[in-house]
Formats: structure tokens, C-alpha cells, sequence
């Protein structure tokens, strides 16, 4: 599965949620929560594109095991939710993924 095949109702699966004892309310949640886990992946691998390649020809959706770090993050994030996280302690499944694809922290040209 590609980062732009996740659903809500997919991440319900992963959840082990059932939709109809959900309310609107709950999966719009979990809809947010999607949105933000693919915007800390964007962030922490400086990949911007999902479907469609970002500025340096890469995307999301070239690297199929980055769909099971948004899927932990998603994961993490509403399982925690009534916690206080703090931001040093990520997933250490999804780091590992996310490390293996990082491309903001490499040297570039001087702009």
C-alpha cells in the first residue's frame, strides 16, 4: 500500500476500530490525525511530494515501508491522546523508517 491509498477507513483497520461504532466526530479525529502523521514524515524527510514528485523528483509514495511509519504514527498518536507526549520520544519503529529516507539533513547547494 502506497502513503496516498490511506484512509480513514484503512487506518480504522490498523486501529482495530469498527467504523459504525464511530461517530462523524471520531473519524474526522482520525482523519486529522492522518494529515499530521504525513506532515511529520514531509518534515522529517524533507520529502514533499506523496503522490506527485516534490521539487526534487521525490515522493512519498516511491517508498512503500514509509506507509507503515504513517500508519504507526497515526497509530501512536491516537492511542496517546489523552497523554502528554513529549516530542524526543517517537515511535522507534517509525524512526528507523523515517531515518532510512531522509534527505533534508544532506548538504546541498549554497542558495
Amino acid at each position: 500500500m502506497l502513503v496516498s491509498e490511506i484512509t480513514v477507513e484503512k487506518v480504522l483497520v490498523h486501529l482495530r476500530e469498527k467504523p459504525e461504532a464511530l461517530s462523524s466526530d471520531e473519524k474526522n479525529h482520525v482523519q486529522l490525525l492522518l494529515d499530521a502523521a504525513i506532515a511529520y514524515v514531509k518534515g522529517r524527510t524533507g520529502i514533499n511530494g506523496v503522490d506527485e514528485p516534490d521539487s526534487n523528483g521525490r515522493k512519498l509514495d516511491d517508498y512503500e515501508d514509509i506507509t507503515d511509519a504513517v500508519m504507526v504514527l497515526v497509530s501512536d498518536m491516537y492511542d496517546n491522546r489523552q497523554y502528554s507526549v513529549n516530542k524526543s520520544d517517537v515511535n522507534r519503529v517509525a524512526e528507523s523508517i523515517l531515518s532510512l529516507h531522509q534527505f533534508n539533513f544532506l548538504p546541498g547547494e549554497k542558495v
